[in-house]
């Protein structure tokens, strides 16, 4: 008799578990929504007496990276220390991301992270997100640059370069993720077509 009270007391405990659950779950949503929010209208605040260097490129003396931000009408952000060549650069690789919508696409995948939070693998696939994002921008920045502009362009990624978690999820960063990878991947030669070829089969498998 007493086990079987054990029993039932224990279903009653996954009973309440499963109806808690829905509750979790939007508190959970509700407060990574909110917390990037809050850093994003915080950003905004920190980007209002930018001034417009020609349309939709802005510079501030209050930040220390470049990044994008805006959705339908998305701005470019520069800190006021860059160099002329720096800036040259960095508004290549910034306007690479606008023109493939990258900022859009960022923030579907933060849409995702949202709804998804409670699940760790989705947390790794939007760390892993991020990282492809800027290696696909920085490939497609430097396809028609010469061997020397790769490696100015690879210098200006690392002098930019600033450490994870300084800006919001959502604003694409210059040198936020991936920077000795993303380093190394502009510098190196295209890999031989036996190898894109191998790769994609590996995927298929």
């Amino acid at each position: 008799m007493c086990i079987r009270d054990r029993a039932l007391t224990a279903r009653q405990w996954g009973n309440l578990a499963l109806e808690l659950a829905p509750y979790v779950w939007l508190l959970g949503m509700a407060a990574l929504a909110l917390s990037q929010t809050l850093k994003l209208l915080r950003l905004r605040r920190q980007v209002q007496t930018a001034q417009e260097l020609s349309p939709g490129v802005y510079r501030s003396d209050r930040l220390t990276c470049a990044f994008v931000l805006g959705l339908f009408r998305p701005r470019i952000y520069l800190p006021a220390s860059l160099s002329e060549l720096e800036q040259r650069y960095v508004l290549l690789h910034e306007k690479t991301h606008i023109k493939h919508c990258d900022h859009v696409w960022k923030l579907l995948a933060l849409l995702c992270l949202c709804l998804h939070w409670f699940d760790p693998m989705v947390w790794l696939c939007w760390g892993l997100f991020g990282r492809d994002l800027e290696l696909a921008c920085d490939e497609r920045a430097v396809k028609r640059l010469s061997l020397e502009g790769k490696k100015r362009y690879a210098s200006v990624l690392l002098s930019c370069s600033v450490p994870r978690g300084s800006f919001p999820v959502c604003p694409l960063a210059f040198g936020e993720v991936g920077v000795k990878e993303r380093v190394k991947r502009v510098l190196d030669k295209k890999p031989a077509k036996a190898l894109i070829a191998l790769a994609l089969a590996a995927c298929l498998v």
